[in-house]
């Protein structure tokens, strides 16, 4: 076994190195045995720029606000993060199941209006983009968008929490 399959294989391992490790074996025509939904990155079009939520299977993610403010989360034990991840993913991979992977160059950020929501996946990139209005509004990308938005809240008030 090769050192990047026990990284793919350990349970335990950073999805961020993961998703690295997928990415170099797929370069070199690696198919993977089973679909893991590493990462859901949900970046939104506002007017001084993107707010972006990066949110991590292992329960980790970082946010970073358009005022350029960012929120790194390494706590994987709180219960309520970790449930609203769980509910994030669980919803995400809906989404997965029924698009292809992106086979395209990146596309630059969205503009203002409009939502992007991203999925790291073992077996390449998957993601929807279109107005903010119009994804809130779709049944299969809303229960995603939905928690998203429920765990940057959350992450962001225990944040401010933590400093007073």
């Amino acid at each position: 076994m090769t050192d990047l399959q026990k990284i793919i294989e350990d349970k335990n391992s950073d999805p961020r190195i993961k998703a690295l490790t997928y990415n170099r074996l797929l370069a070199s025509g690696y198919k993977p045995i089973k679909k893991e939904i590493l990462a859901v990155i949900v970046e939104v079009g506002l007017d001084n720029g993107l707010d972006v939520l990066a949110s991590f299977n292992n329960g980790t993610a970082r946010y970073i606000n358009q005022t350029g403010k960012i929120i790194v989360w390494e706590t994987t034990n709180d219960v309520n993060a970790n449930k609203i991840t769980s509910d994030l993913f669980a919803n995400s991979q809906n989404i997965v199941k029924q698009i292809g992977v992106w086979d395209k160059p990146r596309k630059p950020h969205p503009i203002k209006g409009n939502i992007r929501i991203t999925f790291l996946v073992s077996d390449g990139l998957y993601f929807g983009e279109g107005a903010t209005n119009v994804l809130f509004s779709d049944s299969m990308a809303c229960p995603a968008l939905t928690k998203a938005t429920e765990l940057m809240k959350y992450i962001t008030e225990k944040s401010l929490d933590t400093k007073q």
